[in-house]
C-alpha cells in the first residue's frame, strides 16, 4: 500500500512538472515576459546593457537553455545585482543539473557573500559533474585551510596546481597568496609534476609521446653520375711546395 502511494505521488509530481514545462513553454510562466527590476536600470546605448537585454529576449523565446541563464547571470553580477544573478545561476541549473558553469559561478557568489556551506555544495558539485576542474579544487583547499583542515586544504591545493599549474601565478590566480600551506602542496605535488620531465631528461626513445626526435641527416653519398674532384692539397706559403 506505501508503495503504491509513493508511486502515485511520484507520478503526480512528473506531471505537474511537465505541465509547469509545458506552460512555461508557452509562456504564461516565462518571467521574462514581464518587466524585470534590474531592466529599469539598463542603459541601451552602452553596449554592455544592450548585451544584457539580448539575452533577455533570448531567453524569453527560450527559457529552458542552461547557458543563456548563466551568461546572463554573469552579466548580472558584473552589473551589480547579485541576488537577481544568483537566480540564473540556479536555473541554469534546473535546466540542466549536469551544467558545471552554473554551479562553479553560483559557488563564486556564494562564496563571496559568506555562504560557507552553500559555495562549498556547489564547489562539490562542480568536480562531480566536471572532474578535474582545477579551480573548484583550489577553492575547495582554501575553504579547508580557513576551517584549519589543513591535510585537505594541502590535498585540493596540490590536485589543483598539479592540473594547472597557471594557478601558481599571482596574475592568473591573485588568491594564491591567500594561502601559507602552498609550500607544502608543493612537495606533495611534485612527484606528480616532475615525473614526465624525470623521463625526458633519462633520454626518451624516439617515438616518446608520439613525438619522434629529430635525427641527424645522413651525409650525402656520391651516385654513379656524380663527379666527386680530389681535394686540393695544402701548400706552405714558404715553399710553395705540397706538404708530404
Amino acid at each position: 500500500m506505501r508503495k503504491l502511494l509513493l508511486t502515485a505521488a511520484a507520478i503526480a509530481l512528473a506531471g505537474c512538472t511537465s505541465m509547469h514545462d509545458l506552460s512555461l513553454h508557452n509562456g504564461d510562466d516565462n518571467p521574462y515576459n514581464k518587466p524585470l527590476f534590474y531592466q529599469r536600470y539598463l542603459n541601451p546605448a552602452d553596449p554592455f546593457d544592450a548585451r544584457i537585454q539580448r539575452t533577455v529576449d533570448a531567453l524569453r523565446a527560450d527559457p529552458h537553455s542552461a547557458s543563456l541563464h548563466n551568461d546572463l547571470g554573469q552579466m548580472l553580477l558584473r552589473k551589480g545585482f547579485p541576488n537577481d544573478a544568483e537566480k540564473e545561476f540556479s536555473r541554469a541549473i534546473r535546466a540542466d543539473r549536469n551544467f558545471y558553469p552554473a554551479y562553479y559561478n553560483r559557488a563564486q557568489l556564494r562564496a563571496g557573500q559568506g555562504d560557507y556551506l552553500g559555495a562549498r555544495q556547489d564547489y562539490f558539485a562542480t568536480v562531480r559533474h566536471k572532474p578535474g576542474h582545477s579551480e573548484a579544487l583550489f577553492a575547495l583547499g582554501l575553504m579547508e585551510e580557513q576551517h584549519q583542515h589543513d591535510t585537505a586544504a594541502i590535498n585540493y591545493y596540490a590536485k589543483a596546481i598539479s592540473i594547472n599549474h597557471s594557478l601558481l601565478d599571482v596574475r592568473v590566480n591573485p588568491r594564491v597568496l591567500d594561502s601559507k600551506l602552498m609550500p607544502f602542496a608543493l612537495l606533495k605535488a611534485y612527484p606528480k609534476l616532475h615525473a614526465k620531465d624525470a623521463v625526458q631528461l633519462t633520454g626518451a626513445p624516439p617515438s616518446y609521446n608520439g613525438m619522434a626526435t629529430q635525427q641527424p641527416a645522413p651525409s650525402p653519398q656520391p651516385t654513379a653520375t656524380q663527379i666527386v674532384p680530389p681535394a686540393a692539397p695544402v701548400t706552405d706559403p714558404g715553399t710553395q711546395k705540397p706538404k708530404p
